[in-house]
């Protein structure tokens, strides 16, 4: 569950729930051949504990705002800046559309590149 306050009161929202709304948009993308784990870590953290981490995609609260942390793979060819540039506005747009509060940071990571 992730909780923001702010002048009102407290937004709950699942994980589980964002998590499906980021793969959503970010899969949606142009550009986009698929979401990447980041490590072999991560690789092991989803399969123990898939409420706290969904491959690709890093949820977390730094100073009561929402930090995304994107991996992807993107295809052969493709302008990597406006892929990363569109992926940014529509998970940020997405998820304040969503949920009613902007993400403090979008962070887009290029692991790889699928011919």
């Amino acid at each position: 569950m992730i909780v923001i306050e702010n002048h009102t009161g407290s937004i709950r929202v699942s994980k589980s729930y964002l998590y499906s709304l980021i793969e959503h948009t970010v899969i949606s993308c142009f550009g986009v051949a698929d979401l990447n784990d980041s490590s072999p870590l991560e690789t092991l953290m989803t399969k123990l504990f898939p409420a706290d981490i969904r491959r690709g995609i890093k949820l977390r609260t730094r100073r009561n705002a929402l930090v995304i942390d994107l991996h992807i793979v993107t295809g052969i060819g493709a302008n990597m800046n406006a892929i990363t540039d569109s992926i940014r506005n529509k998970v940020r747009y997405a998820v304040e559309q969503a949920t009613g509060f902007e993400p403090a940071a979008v962070n887009v990571y290029i692991d790889g590149i699928r011919a």
